[in-house]
């Protein structure tokens, strides 16, 4: 069997993949301080506010999901299934997200003396269902973007631009690892015979492995003026949804297409039908020949086929200037930017096609 281990050493970064919406109009220096990315969970519920599940909106700083959970694990001391969360959020961070810690159903906890440097409840209530991953309606963003450099008036020109057309849906490089570490670790797994202990870290390193054919494939769209048009055979999805149909009848779909009520998809290759046909199954899989031994590999690994949308479409965006505190001798401008996401969608996708990135490498993390 040829080796993956090429593919690994092919490995594109974020920056590297198709830009969806041309050139990008300055650069700017990215997470100086955790203060510079601010995220903020909603739930697509309404807790019930009673039941044995607690539920916690909790913000962490500069911490992972995984380190909240075994904090409150301790704290309630309770077991690693009593805990629930929606979705894992950046460590380099303030970030602000729901958990839920069952207890026996009369237990109370003051759950203030939770609290210290890293994490804070703001505030509690209850429901009767543990809290599973997906459970988000959007995420809502602030990020600065330090030592602006480049036209101010094209920004809020692209950012119209990316409203109307919207940004590619590409998982951000916080998916494969520092340096790409999680994809060279799921290609060297997927070439072996093994099977880690760890599921949750299995199924991270075939996700890593995943996300960068999905990004590739959209990437390769992208180049060929795919990104902005429909076409007959296209498996497409609701938006706020993952359900979806094959389009057979392009006429019939366009109009819902163009008012954002349907969105291209890309594959999460494995076990299972594409769902496309026509001039995008073959697309596909002209561009995923090179790698139809990885595919081979994730499908007798068991997983099933799924499909991405490929663009996204922010909500309630929102531009501020600033002149930069933390540089204010050097008398350098800050781009502050508010905006919503779907789950699911990274932040730092929107971002490049805006402006060049010089991300602080000494504070990088690997992001759930």
């Amino acid at each position: 069997m040829q080796s993956v281990n090429p593919v690994a050493e092919k490995f594109v970064e974020l920056y590297d993949w198709a830009r969806t919406t041309g050139s990008v109009v300055g650069k700017a220096i990215f997470r100086q301080s955790i203060h510079d990315f601010i995220v903020e969970e909603t739930l697509r519920f309404e807790p019930s506010g009673q039941g044995a599940h607690h539920l916690l909106y909790i913000e962490k700083r500069n911490v992972n999901t995984d380190i909240v959970t075994h904090k409150l694990r301790r704290f309630a001391q309770v077991k690693p299934t009593d805990i629930g969360y929606a979705g894992k959020k950046d460590r380099f961070a303030i970030a602000r997200q729901w958990f839920s810690v069952q207890l026996p159903l009369l237990q109370e906890i003051d759950w203030q003396t939770f609290n210290d440097d890293e994490v804070q409840v703001l505030k509690t209530t209850r429901h009767d269902k543990k809290l599973r991953i997906g459970a988000v309606k959007h995420n809502q963003f602030k990020i600065t973007l330090r030592d602006f450099v480049g036209d101010k008036e094209r920004v809020e020109q692209k950012i119209q631009q990316i409203e109307q057309h919207g940004f590619a849906n590409y998982f951000g490089e916080q998916r494969f690892g520092h340096n790409g570490d999680n994809l060279t670790r799921g290609l060297e797994l997927l070439q072996s015979n093994k099977r880690l202990k760890n599921r949750n870290l299995q199924g991270l390193l075939f996700s890593a492995v995943r996300s960068y054919l999905f990004n590739h494939v959209l990437s390769e769209r992208a180049k060929r003026d795919g990104f902005t048009e429909l076409f007959a055979g296209d498996y497409v999805q609701l938006d706020g949804s993952e359900s979806g149909f094959t389009v057979t009848e392009l006429a019939n779909e366009l109009p819902r297409f163009q008012q954002k009520d349907l969105h291209p998809t890309a594959p999460m290759p494995g076990r299972g039908r594409s769902n496309v046909s026509d001039q995008v199954l073959a697309f596909e899989q002209e561009v995923l020949a090179p790698y139809r031994d990885i595919i081979e590999q994730l499908q007798r690994k068991g997983l099933n086929a799924e499909r991405r949308a490929i663009r996204i479409f922010p909500k309630n965006v929102k531009v501020l200037w600033h002149n930069d505190a933390i540089n204010e001798a050097a008398n350098q401008t800050s781009l502050e930017l508010s905006f919503s996401l779907p789950k699911g969608a990274f932040a730092t996708s929107f971002l490049r096609e805006l402006v060049e990135l010089d991300i602080v490498r000494n504070n990088e993390n690997t992001v759930e």
